[in-house]
């Protein structure tokens, strides 16, 4: 959709760093896996630091995978709903890795995404 992306690995970037993006930002996108029942420890430290920060009106999505579980994405939609922002699509949540019809699928949800923020900015 020709839109600037900033896309921050938490791996190898302190929170610190990654929030300047976020604050501009008109829409965040998070994605975790499902670890032990939960989120990536980094992802986790991440939605407690931005719950502190409060940014309002924001387009949120949220994506994971799981192997059996499924709870990552389910923590992530409960932090974007605590901060208010709007959620027009479904969440994604593969189990295991996407098939060919599951990758076709995020591809055009990434492309009404983009549609979507188009329109708000």
């Amino acid at each position: 959709a020709g839109i600037p992306v900033s896309m921050r690995c938490l791996k190898t970037n302190h929170i610190s760093a990654v929030m300047p993006d976020v604050l501009e930002a008109k829409a965040i996108l998070i994605g975790s896996p499902t670890l032990n029942n939960g989120l990536l420890p980094s992802v986790s430290a991440f939605l407690t630091y931005l719950k502190g920060l409060r940014p309002k009106e924001r387009i949120g999505f949220v994506f994971g995978s799981y192997g059996w579980g499924g709870q990552a994405v389910k923590e992530i939609e409960e932090v974007v709903n605590f901060l208010g922002w709007s959620q027009p699509l479904e969440s994604i949540n593969i189990q295991y890795l996407p098939d060919p019809e599951e990758l076709a699928q995020i591809k055009v949800t990434g492309k009404i995404l983009g549609e979507i923020i188009q329109k708000e900015a």
